[in-house]
């Protein structure tokens, strides 16, 4: 372990350097102008409050061409009062009838639309902030944006806020109105936040952005936006956001009949201008989707994410993560139980941002229920800000009952910038920790160092960890115990102007090593992609060729009774995957890999596709099959799920979901409809049916739900 610091610090000197580096580039600025009397929300800007506004319209292409004059002129304006900012986007189209417009839903699947988005940094700090995206249907879309990197997107995350849309002669129109309320924002008399503005045109594949068009920065990369200025005299207030719901259904199981019936509440309130505590008492999931059942291939526990609203919002903040799916913090251990659920009496969470400081607090309490005593779920996070885009921050979980213990605690430096040899990005981490239980000892640290260089042109990542052996987070997830771990994966996409093809993919080396302390070699993965591409379209083709490595020391069980017997084994498969970009009414996924599988062969197929005729109906379907040969015996497994989704409306949606696998033998199917009266409140109507299907279909457990929430704002 002393090695592993010694080594980190040096790299962290050397970065610091990297770091210091600054280079002058002009920031964009628009303008915000106020007024008393707000724009009536239709999607049509014939209002002369808009004549108010000081326009914007210089965008230029992001893709195909970065730099280029955009190719359809885009114009926003802002206005605002005492209580909310208002938005307008004119996205001029001489085709009209060409728009591609097809989701409407919440939070729907509209990325190939044509679409507009917008961030705003209100702290303008370049770490934190909120994302907004529409169509021309008027759908809604959001995210919380943490960090220029994808792991702090979370789209679960719902705001108060509202927009309509219109179609038009000249194109299309938007209007979105914002409470200040759904901000966290310094407590000042004149405000400058962040901002950036994006357009995309499906049919072309064209993308425009206002404040920068750099290949090497996503949309969602705060650390080169604009300003918004103008806003003074306002206040976010202290609105106290109380929501209230009550569940009732009836349940038939095989062994048992009887009513459910709950009722809660939820509370949203805003501490200081920065900082918001969500309280949750009595908490129900009711109207959450079921998970989708994974035939597991391995010895190791699968990861299942994390699909309950309380804990999404927000979890970036906690997030403290080892690689992969290793993480300090794994919502889904409070909660549910050998995949039951456990009632939750109460919960508490604080998150936000004081001075230069993001802080998260977090505090829930199950009940007492079979062999699952009451416990209490303890998380503090803390990120210090340093320099203009880095953190050094704390981690602290304790898992508490009458009977046990269990503490969590972690130090953790990111260092990133984009200004690395002029505009490229380059990151940093460090990340150490260390638990503490009943029944606990030595061995129970873990730690982990990464440089990153995630670039248009050529990305490149390297890590090294390692996990002891008794490293046991009570709250957090970790697939495997007492290993080092090493990784490097080198990737190339050179852009090219070839027909319909914009882009070539080529991973010289992708790989992962696993070891034991005495450096003995447990696991490879070994990847090569000679090939890939990407459409102008959007549309996308890779190719690979895998070499995997895996010491069994154990025999385990597979599938069906059939064993994976100890020793060393080297196979070797290839792979080729191919998705079809969403714009067309049937897009898609296939995939194929053939090759060895431990002392045997597999073939792995796999497909998705999806039939979306128009902006209501959509119906999905996926398939995945094994088919292997191993110790003289041949097996198949086959999982299959279909959803048939139908929006009546922005506010009225549907869907159904059913999926089988030949590993449980059962038919699990889902039926949910959502209707949000008002933005914020929601009526949901679930129906749950499984059914064996081991000899003949035989109904195991039903179950009618309905649960209302309604928002107040005090």
């Amino acid at each position: 372990m002393r090695y592993f610091f010694f080594k980190s610090t040096k790299i962290l000197s050397i970065l610091f350097l990297f770091l210091s580096i600054n280079s002058y580039t002009q920031t964009k600025k628009v303008y915000a102008v106020k007024t008393l009397t707000p724009p009536v929300l239709d999607g049509l800007l014939n209002d002369s409050v808009w004549n108010s506004a000081i326009p914007i319209s210089d965008f230029l292409q992001q893709e195909p061409v970065a730099g280029n004059p955009a190719t359809k002129k885009t114009t926003v304006r802002i206005l605002y009062d005492e209580d909310n900012i208002y938005v307008s986007f004119m996205c001029y189209d001489n085709e009209p009838n060409k728009i591609v417009a097809r989701a409407l839903k919440l939070d729907g699947a509209w990325g190939a639309d044509d679409n507009i988005s917008l961030i705003f940094d209100t702290f303008n700090d370049k770490r934190s902030g909120y994302w907004f995206g529409t169509n021309p249907l008027g759908m809604r879309d959001d995210a919380l944006i943490n960090g220029d990197d994808i792991s702090g997107f979370n789209e679960q995350w719902n705001g108060i806020w509202d927009v309509r849309s219109a179609i038009v002669d000249s194109g299309w129109s938007a209007e979105l109105v914002y409470p200040f309320s759904t901000f966290k924002f310094y407590n000042k008399d004149a405000q400058t936040w962040g901002i950036e503005f994006q357009r995309t045109v499906a049919r072309t594949g064209e993308t425009m952005r206002w404040a920068t068009v750099s290949k090497n920065n996503p949309f969602f990369y705060l650390s080169k936006q604009g300003e918004l200025i103008g806003i003074k005299g306002i206040q976010r207030g202290n609105p106290i956001y109380l929501k209230p719901f009550a569940t009732a259904g009836l349940e038939n199981s095989e062994t048992d009949k009887s009513t459910l019936h709950k009722v809660g509440l939820d509370v949203k309130y805003g501490l200081t201008q920065s900082l918001s505590l969500d309280l949750t008492f009595n908490t129900d999931f009711a109207q959450v989707e079921s998970d989708v059942a994974v035939i597991n291939l391995s010895r190791f526990p699968f990861f299942f994410p994390e699909q309950r609203e309380f804990f999404l919002e927000g979890a970036n903040i906690f997030s403290f993560d080892f690689g992969g799916v290793n993480n300090l913090f794994y919502s889904r251990r409070i909660g549910i139980s050998n995949e039951n659920e456990i009632s939750i009496i109460a919960g508490a969470k604080i998150v936000g941002r004081t001075d230069n400081m993001e802080l998260g607090l977090l505090d829930m309490q199950t009940a007492e229920e079979k062999d699952d005593p009451s416990t209490n779920y303890g998380i503090a996070r803390v990120k210090f800000d340093i320099f203009e885009q880095s953190y050094a921050g704390v981690f602290l979980s304790n898992k508490l009952s009458s009977n046990d213990f269990n503490r969590t605690i972690g130090a953790d430096v990111f260092l990133s910038t984009n200004k690395f040899l002029d505009d490229k990005n380059l990151s940093f981490g460090l990340r150490i920790a260390k638990t503490d239980e009943k029944h606990g000892g030595k061995n129970s640290w873990a730690g982990r160092v990464f440089v990153d260089y995630p670039n248009d042109l050529i990305d490149q990542f390297f890590s090294y960890g390692f996990i002891q052996q008794k490293f046991n987070p009570g709250i957090g997830f970790i697939s495997r115990n007492a290993i080092q771990s090493a990784s490097y994966n080198l990737e190339i996409s050179p852009r090219v102007d070839f027909g319909s093809i914009k882009k070539l993919q080529f991973e010289p080396i992708n790989t992962d090593f696993e070891f034991d302390k005495d450096n003995t070699l447990l696991s490879a993965d070994i990847s090569i992609q000679p090939i890939g591409f990407t459409t102008v379209m959007g549309d996308e083709f890779s190719f690979q060729i895998n070499r995997k490595f895996d010491l069994v020391e154990e025999d385990f069980k597979l599938f069906d009774n059939n064993f994976i017997r100890n020793g060393r084994y080297w196979f070797t498969t290839f792979e080729a995957t191919l998705n079809t970009t969403r714009t067309r009414e049937f897009f898609g996924r296939v995939s194929a890999e053939l090759g060895d599988f431990y002392n045997g062969t597999i073939k792995n197929y796999s497909g998705s596709l999806t039939w979306n005729p128009n902006s209501h109906l959509a119906v999905i379907g996926d398939i995945r099959k094994n088919i292997i040969s191993l110790n003289n015996s041949e097996f198949t497994t086959n999982e299959y799920t279909a959803r048939v989704v139908y929006d009546f409306s922005t506010k009225v949606n549907s869907s159904i979901f059913t999926q089988w696998n030949n590993e449980l033998n059962e038919l699990n199917m889902n039926y949910r409809v959502k209707w949000e009266p008002s933005v914020g409140s929601n009526f949901y109507f679930v129906v749950n049916h499984l059914l064996s299907t081991v000899d003949k279909l035989k109904s195991k457990d039903f179950t009618v739900l309905l649960k209302f929430v309604w928002l107040f704002i005090l």
